[in-house]
């Protein structure tokens, strides 16, 4: 691959895309995988769960690498206490952040901003109410009751990948309550500054598929209202349909 341009000051790359299937890519992707990567592969739980976590590595380290100039496979990633993956070569100040669900891969990349994002399903049996009152804020739980039921399902899943997406920002996982601060379901516009783990965090929904949601929080430096630049890529080489 060619080598991409950096994220300017203020700007995060957003990526989505779907992870391939086809055997020679997947063979080609799990070549650039790490040792402790391939251990991790090796012991989860089904083919399909497999194949879509060697995808989404490889397609990880070959956008990484084309940012670093380095072949993929000599990218060095280390893993934070509650999981954040990031750069072990911190040369470049690049921080980045990636969900998958089904087959679709969404990515944040952002040049010493740290960065998460999150996407999720919609499914309708889901139990919302009895999820909220183990994740949500009180508030949270009282403004998603009082919507029309037509609602909540969506208001659920919005709220859940704004949440997701600011703890994974912060590198805390769910390790920090998500009760520990409130998300509005709805709001105007659709970019907010939240303050979660002493951190101020701008939030916003992001553009995906129908019948998924996805959300990304940008570290806000200082608590500044400056909103991010969104950046959509589609990466050198096209390394799965772009959605």
């Amino acid at each position: 691959m060619k080598p991409s341009p950096l994220p300017l000051d203020g700007e995060v790359h957003l990526y989505c895309l779907n992870l391939p299937h086809d055997a020679s890519k997947l063979t080609g992707y799990g070549c650039l995988l790490s040792e402790a990567e391939t251990k991790r592969a090796g012991l989860l739980k089904s083919e399909l769960v497999t194949s879509r976590f060697i995808a989404g590595r490889g397609i990880l380290r070959t956008i990484l690498g084309a940012y670093l100039d380095v072949d993929p496979a000599d990218v060095k990633l280390a893993t934070g206490e509650h999981g954040k993956p990031y750069l072990a070569d911190g040369t470049k100040d690049l921080r980045f952040n990636l969900s998958h669900v089904d087959d679709l891969l969404v990515l944040a990349v952002a040049a010493g901003l740290e960065v998460g994002i999150d996407i999720e399903k919609i499914a309708a049996g889901k139990p919302v109410h009895d999820i909220a009152r183990l994740a949500f804020s009180r508030q949270e739980q009282e403004v998603l009751l009082a919507m029309p039921a037509s609602r909540q399902i969506q208001a659920f899943y919005r709220c859940w990948v704004l949440k997701e997406a600011c703890l994974k920002a912060c590198g805390s996982g769910f390790s920090l309550p998500g009760s520990s601060f409130d998300m509005p379901l709805i709001f105007e516009p659709m970019v907010k500054l939240i303050n979660c783990n002493q951190t101020f965090w701008h939030v916003r929904d992001i553009e995906v598929p129908e019948k998924y949601c996805a959300a990304l929080a940008v570290e806000a430096r200082g608590g500044s209202p400056s909103l991010p630049e969104i950046v959509w890529c589609v990466p050198n080489g096209k390394l799965a349909d772009n959605t």
